[in-house]
């Protein structure tokens, strides 16, 4: 008799960190502030606004700047624990 829970594969789940970052395409302006600051998070699509092309790669910290240094608070910045919003703050 074999053991088939020795041939299921083994599932890692990749931490995003403490917090997931998100684009309101409407309100973007292309500034680039966040690409700027965290280039491994966001880049500025074809129409020149930005996108999340990654949930990790740069720092929760950089993460949270690059929201912050948004001119029209385009990004929100959310706790992955608690999942309360973060930044911008009401």
């Amino acid at each position: 008799m074999s053991d088939d829970t020795n041939d299921m594969p083994v599932v890692q789940e990749k931490k995003i960190g403490k917090y997931k970052v998100e684009v309101i395409r409407d309100k973007c302006i292309s500034a680039g502030s966040c690409e700027a600051i965290a280039p491994k998070i966001f880049e500025l699509d074809e129409e020149g606004i930005a996108i999340v092309v990654s949930q990790d790669g740069n720092s929760d910290e950089e993460k949270l700047l690059a929201a912050q240094s948004c001119p029209t608070n385009a990004i929100i910045v959310t706790d992955t624990e608690t999942g309360e919003q973060v930044w911008p703050k009401s």
